[in-house]
């Protein structure tokens, strides 16, 4: 028997795994796919009841669809070796499909284990890369090449093809829902909802011509960034599709554009185009560099600033960044709505973590781990590497400041998304919301019937505060040896 292990990457299209243990049944047995509800990763702290919520959804779509092929989806909850090992008293077990994932320290150690467990019984482990990134000694295809290998690349889909007898049947009885531990936190009420449909309903929408051609203009503020972005970003981090799968509906769009524009227009879209890849030779780049140094996770990537964040911790600053209650508008209103929707853009993101890290000097790390819980399309592999550029402790050259009242009078001028989410500020007409004179001790009707508090004096002078910090971040900076400058190829 053969198993296909499903851990992040939680899809059947463009699933090599799936699709070589199925090609290769009568060698290696029938297979069984699996998913394992660990109660030790589930315990993590870097995971929260709506990533759990949103893996369950997406569980369920996946063995409706396996069904229809002919299988199901065994769910067991249990500890990675124990439940192979169950399994594997119960019918031995020949080979093992399963991704390669750059990922938490925490599963990286679960795979060890399972590795030198199937080493111990002469289990066949394969591991499929996907992403265009390496391990160890492999060498890497430059974006441009990988790009174009997996548009040329055709997809399998198996939707619409009986596989009965490829199946194995479940040699153990497969788990109640109630013996799987719940995750820490509550769930968002307004995140996006899991499963292979709601991945391609986003594709659907998101890929044509005019919306590639408005991308690079919508993304920057909140007001424009929850329909004029691509919000894959979920699905892409639980593999629900894969990359090759987005850089061919980009494809797509361009061929469509091609056939249709006049050559001037179909030279902007082109443009357009390649800043939207931009982001997702970023996003490659990112995750290498992750491989390559899982104890990011942890640790700076520059020595020099482990624990000096650390050691001036200020609790109050922290629990007033956490609660959108800093009294700087724009920082609290991101906060806020980040609470219920598990998202927000790429810009504001970048403002909420240097507003932490430089403005309120909280550590890298810890800022990081509280943000993994928040956002639903947390990928450990990219999240804590961007962490680290935004704070000053990374190799990338340059500091990332952003003045949080600027980048609320710029990307949100007239306080649109700020009195959404703050109502507090509701009868404050216009740009008056990023007026900190003004919002100091605010108390709008609305608020008030609604049983809320005076908004908060802003709690640092948030140029007094970016100054000090670029100077400290500079000074430590200089510590660093030269030879490690771009070594993480970022950006």
């Amino acid at each position: 028997m053969q198993i296909f292990w499903l851990k992040r990457n939680l899809r059947l299209q463009d699933s090599e795994p799936f699709y070589q243990s199925m090609k290769e049944f009568r060698q290696f047995g029938p297979v069984l796919p699996l998913y394992i509800h660990e109660p030790s990763l589930i315990n993590q702290p870097d995971v929260a009841l709506q990533h759990q919520r949103f893996v369950q959804e997406t569980l369920q779509a996946l063995d409706t669809e396996l069904r229809g092929v002919g299988g199901q989806l065994l769910q067991v909850t249990g500890e990675a070796v124990e439940t192979l090992d169950r399994i594997h008293q119960a019918r031995p077990i020949r080979r093992i499909c399963t991704h390669r994932e750059t990922t938490q320290n925490s599963q990286y150690a679960r795979d060890r284990k399972v590795r030198q467990w199937c080493l111990e019984n002469g289990i066949e482990l394969v591991e499929f890369g996907h992403n265009g990134v390496v391990r160890g000694a492999q060498e890497a295809l430059s974006f441009p090449d990988y790009f174009a290998a997996s548009v040329r690349v055709k997809l399998k889909d198996p939707r619409g093809t009986d596989l009965t007898e490829r199946f194995a049947e479940p040699p153990v009885a497969a788990s109640a829902a109630a013996s799987v531990p719940l995750a820490r936190g509550d769930d968002k009420p307004l995140r996006l909802r899991g499963g292979r449909r709601q991945a391609e309903k986003m594709l659907q929408r998101f890929f044509t011509v005019r919306n590639i051609h408005q991308y690079p203009f919508q993304l920057s503020s909140p007001n424009t960034a929850f329909e004029g972005c691509a919000r894959i970003s979920a699905y892409l981090a639980y593999g629900i599709v894969s990359d090759r799968e987005v850089f061919q509906a980009v494809d797509r769009v361009v061929t469509d554009g091609h056939q249709r524009l006049d050559q001037s227009e179909f030279q902007t879209l082109q443009k357009r185009a390649r800043f939207f890849l931009d982001r997702l030779l970023w996003r490659r780049q990112y995750i290498q560099a992750f491989e390559t140094n899982p104890r990011l996770e942890t640790e700076c990537m520059l020595a020099q600033f482990n624990g000096v964040r650390e050691a001036e911790f200020n609790a109050v600053f922290y629990d007033a960044w956490t609660s959108g209650t800093t009294g700087f508008p724009y920082i609290d209103a991101g906060m806020r709505c980040l609470h219920d929707t598990g998202w927000i853009n790429m810009r504001l993101r970048a403002t909420l973590v240097s507003f932490a890290t430089m403005n309120l000097w909280l550590p890298t790390t810890r800022v990081a781990q509280f943000l993994a819980t928040q956002f639903l399309d947390y990928d450990p592999a990219i999240h804590h590497v961007i962490h680290q550029v935004v704070s000053g402790t990374s190799t990338f050259d340059g500091l990332m400041v952003y003045d949080p009242i600027k980048q609320g009078q710029d990307h949100d001028a007239e306080g649109a998304f700020v009195r959404r989410w703050l109502p507090e500020l509701d009868d404050l007409p216009g740009s008056a919301v990023h007026d900190l004179s003004q919002t100091a001790r605010c108390l709008s009707d609305k608020a008030r019937a609604m049983g809320l508090a005076p908004y908060p004096a802003a709690i640092v002078d948030h140029r007094v505060t970016a100054n000090v910090a670029k100077r400290r971040v500079n000074d430590l900076q200089k510590g660093r040896q030269d030879s490690g400058h771009r070594q993480m190829g970022l950006l």
